[in-house]
């Protein structure tokens, strides 16, 4: 398990990437799968107390960077981090 300040540093990079990484994308419902993939990464090295922290930050990002995806582009089915549609 990672310190919460490894983790804040983890999760800072995801957020500083997320407003470059959103105008890139060529389909909207690419960003999804790839979104779940590092989020997984990041709560797998979560200890159990730093797991809600850790959601809170990552709900905080999709609801600042990504609001306005559509949700149809969301894949609940396969979504380890639990994001749930905004």
């Amino acid at each position: 398990m990672k310190p919460r300040a490894q983790l804040d540093a983890e999760l800072d990079r995801l957020a500083a990437m997320m407003p470059s990484w959103l105008q890139h994308l060529r389909h909207e419902a690419q960003f999804w799968p790839q979104f779940n993939a590092l989020a997984k990464e990041i709560l797998d090295q979560a200890a159990d107390e730093d797991i809600p922290y850790v959601q809170g930050r990552l709900d905080f990002m999709l609801k600042t960077h990504v609001f306005g995806l559509p949700v149809a582009a969301m894949n609940t089915d396969a979504d380890p981090a639990g994001c749930q549609p905004l």
